[in-house]
């Protein structure tokens, strides 16, 4: 489904460990400020916390790949089984996708904290970008500790150059 995303974008980063080798690679998501939908059932299903975290990001508006590269260059689009889908995801140094169910919805993992130590291990930093974008993605849920609650806002801008 598309959707329209509203500034502030931020970028979120954690740290993963890795189902593969053992070790971990930092993981990264997106947020907006709001998202609308010209579809109203798709409007009656959105998230009504703000801000917004995306995920399984199918169509990437180019300013999130610019900041995703400049962040760690390993969010790429790949075909999860799991999912049935093409998507965005993180990867892990030795290769292995970090599905964003398990970042997004498993408590303990990325980006679902379980407890304030772990909501502040979430780094958060605002992307200078203003226009609103279009995107094809789904929305996380939040644990009961929200990032932007707990984690840790950084300084500074990720300046991506516009188009």
């Amino acid at each position: 489904m598309t959707y329209t995303i509203y500034p502030p974008f931020h970028l979120l980063r954690s740290w993963e460990a890795c189902w593969k080798c053992g070790g971990g690679a930092e993981a990264i998501a997106f947020a907006a400020a709001s998202a609308t939908s010209d579809d109203e059932e798709e409007q009656d299903e959105m998230p009504e916390h703000s801000p917004i975290i995306l995920r399984d990001i199918e169509q990437a508006p180019p300013a999130f790949i610019v900041a995703a590269d400049l962040a760690n260059g390993r969010f790429k689009k790949r075909y999860s089984h799991t999912a049935a889908r093409e998507y965005y995801m993180n990867h892990c140094t030795c290769g292995a996708p970090f599905g964003d169910h398990f970042l997004h919805n498993e408590p303990g993992h990325a980006f679902y904290p379980t407890d304030t130590t772990e909501a502040a291990s979430i780094k958060i930093q605002e992307i200078d970008y203003s226009d609103e974008l279009e995107i094809d993605c789904g929305f996380a849920g939040w644990s009961s500790l929200c990032p932007f609650e707990f984690g840790v806002m950084e300084a500074g801008k990720i300046t991506v150059p516009l188009e």
